[in-house]
């Protein structure tokens, strides 16, 4: 499902980012140095939708803000909510996961980069509250803290736009939010 996904998703983005090209101009592989960037030149924001439909249904809004400390080098806070819908067996089963995380991010060659996350999340348990009804306020929730490492591209969409692409890790095993490793993640940065 995750395959069939790509696909379009990668054939809608082609076009912006051919665009964005254009609009660029000739294109150099390395960005103004740092040092010679205003504090609000150094910071970006951006975030991805996360969408997956089926048996497991789930929306995800991410959010991050981040600031380049050197040419190579940069940092930030992101916060993330998800919706989930699960129908397994029996009753329907929904549920609400929220949390934040910090990021480093160190560009190796030209665009691609090292991505490191430590994420805590409030996740809402899959089994009910002994005695309680079906209801999603009848569970517990409990904290989960994952470690995520992968390698990532940039791809220029614009003069401050740029999609990255990653391929991440989570070196919790017992996570009950991701469910396979490695998986991949999508999501727009735009310098401000």
């Amino acid at each position: 499902m995750k395959k069939l996904l790509f696909v379009p998703v990668f054939l809608m983005l082609l076009p912006l980012t051919l665009y964005g090209q254009i609009l660029d101009g000739p294109q150099r592989d390395e960005e103004a140095d740092v040092r010679d960037l205003s504090t609000r030149e150094r910071l970006f924001v951006g975030g991805f939708v996360g969408l997956q439909f089926g048996t497991f249904t789930a929306v995800s809004l991410n959010m991050h803000a981040g600031y380049r400390l050197t040419n190579r080098i940069s940092a930030g806070l992101g916060g993330m909510y998800q919706y989930s819908h699960e129908r397994w067996f029996g009753d329907p089963i929904h549920s609400h996961v929220y949390g934040g995380s910090l990021f480093a991010r160190l560009r190796v060659v030209s665009q691609a980069f090292i991505h490191a996350e430590h994420e805590w999340l409030s996740v809402q348990s899959r089994s009910f509250v002994e005695g309680a009804g079906p209801e999603a306020r009848d569970r517990a929730r409990t904290t989960e803290r994952n470690m995520l490492l992968g390698a990532g591209y940039g791809f220029r969409m614009g003069p401050r736009v740029r999609l990255n692409v990653m391929v991440l890790y989570n070196f919790n095993e017992a996570s009950a939010v991701y469910y396979d490793n490695p998986f991949f993640k999508a999501g727009i940065d735009v310098s401000l």
